[in-house]
């Protein structure tokens, strides 16, 4: 089954998991590769099986290795006990195409009976402690972030796939929350993403994850996310070859 929007995006599905009630992270970095970290250490850790995958003329024309399994550059993943579906990309999505993603999520999700939308990004900060803020798009959702003892961002500006979810979520009374981490230049993109994570299972309880290997790991997963973005706009300029 395919889903289309804005017919420049198209999704396409190996199975339909039931995700009645359930919960959608959006994985798509814009300025940042913490929303990729993470979305990725939600997949490993959670071993999270691949139902979809998204293509896009105006995505980068390349295939991820892993394991020796060819991916595209855009995927699905469910862990359909815990109702739990994650959007992943590796590569810096076009801030352009930002409404098209970010309305492909949405589209999704309400086919599938999904009950919320979890986005997470960063953004930088001269100095200070690094701080977690909520955006929740009804009152319920910000109910859920008071709740979880979040603090709520009063004023603001947020961009790309998770500012249009929040609108888009407003609009179609469906419950969307990002989590947004305020840092300084020189935090490390997994010491963001942890924070961002830890915050993730107060707001969800449900979704129980050690976050000790991502400070083990921290620096492989990095590293790899950053060489997989390099190919990624490389391939866009000219072909590589192997």
């Amino acid at each position: 089954m395919a889903y289309e929007s804005s017919e420049i995006i198209k999704i396409k599905e190996y199975k339909r998991p039931d995700l009645r009630g359930g919960i959608v992270i959006d994985g798509f970095p814009s300025s940042s590769l913490v929303t990729s970290l993470v979305a990725s250490y939600l997949v490993a850790h959670l071993k999270m099986d691949q139902v979809a995958f998204i293509e896009s003329v105006h995505f980068p024309p390349v295939a991820f290795v892993y394991g020796g399994k060819p991916r595209y550059p855009a995927r699905v993943y469910v862990e359909e006990e815990l109702k739990l579906a994650t959007f992943l990309s590796e590569f810096n999505l076009p801030l352009w195409l930002s409404r098209a993603v970010a309305n492909m999520i949405v589209e999704w999700s309400l086919r599938n009976g999904c009950d919320m939308i979890v986005s997470t990004l960063s953004v930088p900060k001269e100095s200070g402690e690094a701080k977690i803020y909520g955006i929740g798009s009804t009152a319920k959702a910000r109910e859920m972030l008071s709740n979880a003892g979040i603090e709520q961002l009063n004023i603001g500006v947020v961009p790309g796939v998770p500012g249009v979810l929040l609108c888009e979520g407003r609009w179609n009374n469906l419950d969307v929350v990002v989590l947004l981490a305020e840092v300084t230049e020189d935090t490390p993109l997994f010491a963001a993403a942890a924070m961002l994570l830890e915050t993730l299972t107060k707001l969800v309880p449900r979704i129980k994850i050690d976050l000790e290997p991502l400070y083990r790991e921290a620096k492989t997963m990095q590293d790899r996310l950053h060489s997989l973005r390099e190919v990624a706009q490389a391939a866009e300029r000219k072909p590589m070859y192997a």
